[in-house]
């Protein structure tokens, strides 16, 4: 299925093109133009239809993004341009097709020209640049641990295996590995260290900050006090789930088998899994924001928050990403 992303990609496709402008000498500001902050959220493999909802299961962003008062823009008509996680990430960090970026799979990461970023034209443009969380798929590209060029700050998770996504994980922190056990929930960590950034970056210098959870990709492992908070969830059934006639589809489509009523279940089951996820993640945004506010510059950061692709829980048959399918 198609990603179709959660509200604000065209933001982040915005940024790169306002950036690689701003960087052109006939459009560089004056010298004493006051420049904003800028904080990007990634999530990883977030379905189109987690927010906005008539239940919310991201309360507080829900809240904040739909009201007019705290001046957010909801993208409804973004879209995924490669859905699938490294491609995607690649193309959001350059503003460049996956065909331009080398990056065409996910074992492609290191094929990306790292000089040719948004953190590499932001820090030459004076910014404090800093990620938390995933890089691109792969990393560190088996060259041992390694800050890529930009990033004055680096917290990059390195390539695990699925346990790893969110326990038992190691960290390239500043070039070196740090590791994390099971009694460490990645997202809390990486929201320890965003803020941590936050409270750090120099006060003469506007900042960057990319903040990457691997939340909610699956398998998904909600934080212990959030385990089974949606196991009640009712989740409408999208005329697309398990399509009964696929006669007029794809053949990659036509030969995928029915889901059937299990099959339907153990959908609605990773769904809910996933969206109890995205609750630590949710926290993680509040904390980002209050540290913003509380440092005195939320009024001076264009915050984006966005997806790398979505995925699909059973419709047309679908279990995974990878199809730009439009939902």
């Amino acid at each position: 299925m198609r990603g179709r992303r959660p509200p604000s990609l065209l933001i982040l496709g915005a940024l790169a093109v306002m950036v690689a402008a701003a960087l052109a000498p006939e459009v560089l500001p004056r010298a004493d133009s006051p420049r904003l902050n800028v904080v990007v959220i990634v999530t990883d493999d977030q379905s189109f239809d987690s927010i906005p909802r008539s239940v919310p299961v991201m309360p507080y962003l829900q809240a904040r993004a739909l009201d007019p008062a705290d001046h957010w823009v909801v993208f409804t008509r973004a879209f995924v341009n490669t859905p699938l996680c490294c491609p995607s990430r690649a193309t959001m960090l350059t503003g460049r097709y996956a065909h331009h970026t080398g990056v065409q799979g996910n074992t492609d990461g290191e094929r990306l020209d790292e000089r040719e970023t948004l953190a590499a034209w932001l820090d030459a443009a004076g910014y404090e640049t800093g990620l938390v969380g995933k890089y691109l798929n792969g990393y560190p590209f088996g060259r041992g641990p390694y800050v890529p060029v930009g990033w004055d700050r680096w917290w990059g998770k390195q390539q695990g295996g699925p346990e790893s996504i969110y326990r038992n994980f190691t960290v390239i922190e500043q070039g070196t590995p740090v590791s994390y056990g099971a009694d460490a929930y990645s997202t809390d960590v990486f929201a320890d260290a965003a803020v941590r950034f936050i409270e750090q970056v120099p006060s003469d210098r506007p900042f960057f900050l990319w903040f990457a959870p691997t939340a909610p990709h699956p398998p998904a492992e909600p934080a212990p006090r959030h385990a089974g908070r949606y196991a009640d969830l009712a989740l409408p059934a999208p005329p697309s789930l398990d399509e009964a006639d696929v006669s007029d589809k794809p053949a990659w489509v036509r030969a995928l088998p029915p889901l059937g009523a299990a099959g339907i279940e153990r959908m609605r089951d990773a769904k809910r899994r996933s969206f109890e996820t995205l609750l630590a993640v949710d926290e993680a945004v509040r904390r980002i924001l209050e540290a913003l506010r509380e440092r005195g510059e939320l009024e001076e950061t264009v915050v984006v928050f966005t997806s790398d692709n979505g995925l699909a829980f059973g419709e047309h048959r679908w279990d995974r990403k990878s199809c730009p399918y439009e939902e």
